[in-house]
């Protein structure tokens, strides 16, 4: 297959990142030349450090600002206020360059900025854009004119918009994950090879590099609720000032930090309970491994929302009854729903389907020197134009 596929991303996680190693993967697996172009790297020298500074000082001291902003951009077929063409000129550049057949944005941002580089007629060849949505809620900004179709997780959801908008292409498809989720493993001889207590009670805990997740809070709400002595496993990543506090806090229970680990999955599978913002590729990976999951502190917006879709599947608490529902949790296990899957192979099938008949619409309607794109505002207008000639 000598096909060009750009994955247009955000830095904006670890989560975009995961997303984008796997789909990639099966790209190449296909023969297609794969690449991944981050909008936050593309930036001008000057707001490459402040975008992303200004979005973590939103979220961690004015979540209602983000909330609004989040809000104010959540609606389809809409200009966002967020763009000047010399900001995102480096992304059109190198996308420009990569002359794609398809873009594949995974963050709404990335849908928007991809979309208006088309409507300004970067690319020779139009490509084909799909707009790959890696929370469990869309935002309107992940349709555009230019979006050939948007893929969703929610199988739901994906019925619904598609009622909503009828002559949009809405998809079932995935929040990508690696394989290594979906592994069934010995938890007690996971428990031993990790040097982990065969017997004692476990939680993972995971918040993400915004802050908004206090270990020493969580700490706190089991010092109070957890009873006997848990081992308490925090994934701090990027926030090291949550590193430095915890190496310094006084607990009865064995608190062990890690700023990174490769074998991340293995610790969450060894746990009895995971404790994290609901991201929406951590709780995907939560819901491949079947790991009860205790949902606090999300981001306001798309980690409000991903809470209340996934509320039927994990517990929802405040930081204070951390250590109190994970106590529960144990004792009384949550029923895990599963929800329908889509795998990245399919994904891609369905994705490399809709590649073929956006070349075939497009050939189709090559005429009088325009080049209609295959949305259903430019469709409907050409409609209305022949039905006006033949009147006439």
């Amino acid at each position: 297959m000598s096909m060009r596929v750009i994955l247009l991303t955000v830095s904006a996680g670890a989560g975009h990142d995961a997303v984008c190693d796997v789909v990639k993967q099966e790209w190449e697996k296909r023969g297609a030349h794969c690449e991944v172009i981050d909008l936050f790297n593309c930036l001008p020298s000057l707001f490459k450090k402040t975008i992303p500074a200004l979005y973590l000082s939103m979220v961690q001291v004015v979540p209602p600002l983000w909330r609004f902003i989040y809000k104010k951009t959540n609606t389809p077929y809409s200009n966002p206020f967020l763009f000047r063409r010399a900001l995102w000129q480096g992304a059109n550049h190198r996308m420009k360059i990569s002359a794609p057949s398809i873009i594949i944005a995974t963050h709404p941002l990335a849908t928007a900025v991809a979309a208006k580089a088309i409507r300004d007629k970067t690319f020779k060849q139009t490509p084909a854009l799909y707009s790959l949505v890696t929370d469990y809620s869309f935002h309107g900004m992940s349709l555009t004119k230019e979006v050939t179709a948007v893929f969703l997780p929610d199988k739901n959801e994906t019925h619904s918009l598609q009622r909503t908008y009828p002559f949009a292409q809405f998809i079932h498809g995935c929040i990508s994950v690696h394989k290594k989720w979906f592994e069934k493993i010995d938890q007690l001889d996971l428990r031993q090879r990790l040097g982990l207590p065969i017997q004692g009670k476990i939680a993972a805990i995971s918040g993400g590099k915004e802050g908004l997740l206090r270990y020493k809070e969580v700490i706190k709400s089991f010092e109070k609720e957890g009873k006997g002595v848990w081992t308490l496993l925090c994934f701090t990543g990027e926030n090291h000032r949550a590193a430095k506090q915890l190496s310094t806090l006084k607990t009865k229970h064995d608190v062990r930090t890690f700023p990174y680990t490769p074998v991340f999955s293995d610790y969450v599978k060894a746990s009895d309970v995971l404790i994290s913002k609901p991201g929406g590729v951590t709780m995907t990976e939560a819901l491949a491994a079947n790991v009860p999951t205790i949902m606090t502190s999300p981001l306001p917006g798309q980690e409000e929302e991903n809470e209340q879709r996934l509320k039927e599947h994990f517990v929802q608490s405040s930081i204070k009854q951390v250590g109190k529902k994970a106590e529960l949790l144990v004792n009384n296990p949550k029923k895990m729903l599963s929800p329908s899957q889509v795998s990245t192979a399919e994904l891609v099938d369905k994705m490399l389907l809709l590649y073929d008949g956006f070349e075939a619409k497009k050939q189709a309607y090559v005429g009088n020197g325009s080049l209609y794109r295959m949305n259903h505002i430019l469709t409907m207008k050409q409609k209305q134009k022949e039905k006006g000639e033949f009147h006439t």
